[in-house]
């Protein structure tokens, strides 16, 4: 398999993480390896490819000024096209534009 990343794929981390935060947030158990679990065998990666994505979905929340998943700290090794991706993503997943451009606040990734 290509070692690029679909957009499906892309989609299916960001979603997948902003559930166990919503999860988090409201004080429900959840376990992230059960998540890697279904993410694999989905996609057939493996788990630690989901768990090291989740991370640089972690980093790019960091570089929006927001919280990451406790447990998932932020890796900085995400490459810029693929940071914008996922910002972008996080926006379309939680029904919030990303206005980054249209504000001139320069906090683009």
């Amino acid at each position: 398999m290509n070692d690029g990343w679909s957009k499906e794929e892309l989609r299916a981390a960001v979603e997948t993480y902003i559930e166990m935060q919503r999860k988090d947030r409201a004080g429900d158990p959840f376990t992230k390896k059960r998540y890697y679990e279904d993410l694999a065998a989905r996609f057939r990666r493996s788990e630690k490819a989901f768990e090291f994505r989740m991370q640089n979905i972690s980093s790019v929340l960091a570089l929006m000024g927001r919280s990451w998943l406790s447990g998932l700290k932020p890796k900085s090794n995400v490459g810029t096209n693929v940071a914008a991706d996922i910002k972008a993503l996080i926006g379309e997943v939680e029904g919030t534009p990303d206005l980054s451009n249209s504000e001139g606040n320069g906090s683009r990734i």
